[in-house]
């Protein structure tokens, strides 16, 4: 069994378009030079945890894009590519998608407040997905396809994200990909080296630090951190290869959650 993280369409999510490739795995996206801010509307193949992330959809459009209905279902029914498996293959996949889902978690931390152009911090912490990689982007609302990187509202990240991989270790693999190492104040992060253990109900933790310079503009401005995992045991772990996952290349076993919304009221 192998990770969707890396297939769907994750490749996409730097530039935030759609490249003619179609499909790529976050260990493939790993290995190009796309390296850049994000929005999580080009995750197309990922289920969203939560219908409320599109409300501009109609309800039943809405619901077919939450994981119960895109991946569950169609591993239950066998449907889409789905069919080349077995009865037990689907079972076992079913099974560990549960298990991940229900231990993954995301959570923002920043201030209630924050003075026109004052520095604040605020922390991403993120549990759970299987691995090898997961991302999170700091953006200005839960809307999975109208989301935009925190910059369009005003914020401006005045350094490098500080990122904590799952060993507790600073981890600097993803920002040190930058052809410009001095433009590194990207609100999108890939933190390497996840491996989740569900079998010893064992879950990464990893953490991103930005600094933020608040607006010039008075006001109340919301925001959130997107999350972005996999479901499925990747083999690249094991075998250090890429290899299709169960289910073709848009299989929708990667998942998009984001954290609750914090309000911070410049004033």
């Amino acid at each position: 069994m192998r990770t969707l993280l890396r297939y769907a369409g994750a490749m996409c999510l730097a530039l935030g378009v759609v490249l003619p490739q179609g499909a790529w795995s976050y260990p493939a996206f790993a290995r190009l030079p796309y390296v850049s801010d994000a929005a999580p509307f080009c995750a197309g193949c990922h289920a969203s945890t939560d219908a409320a992330y599109h409300p501009e959809l109609p309800a039943a459009a809405s619901q077919a894009q939450v994981y119960t209905s895109k991946h569950y279902a169609a591993l239950e029914k066998g449907d889409g590519a789905y069919r080349l498996l077995s009865a037990q293959e689907r079972e076992q996949l079913l099974a560990l998608a549960k298990k991940i889902d229900q231990h993954a978690s995301v959570t923002l931390e920043a201030p209630s407040s924050a003075a026109p152009g004052e520095v604040i911090t605020v922390t991403v912490t993120a549990r759970g997905g299987i691995g090898p990689q997961v991302g999170l982007m700091l953006v200005d609302a839960p809307l999975r396809y109208q989301a935009r990187p925190i910059q369009a509202t005003g914020w401006y990240i005045v350094e490098a994200p500080q990122v904590i991989g799952p060993d507790g270790q600073a981890q600097t693999t993803w920002l040190a990909r930058r052809y410009d190492p001095r433009s590194t104040n990207l609100n999108f992060v890939l933190v390497y080296g996840v491996k989740a253990e569900p079998e010893r109900d064992r879950y990464p933790t990893v953490k991103v630090t930005y600094r933020l310079r608040a607006p010039q503009d008075p006001g109340e401005y919301t925001m959130t951190a997107a999350f972005l995992y996999g479901t499925a045991d990747p083999d690249e772990l094991k075998t250090g290869e890429y290899v299709n996952p169960p289910g073709g290349t848009t299989a929708p076993s990667g998942r998009v959650q984001f954290a609750d919304v914090a309000r911070i009221r410049v004033q």
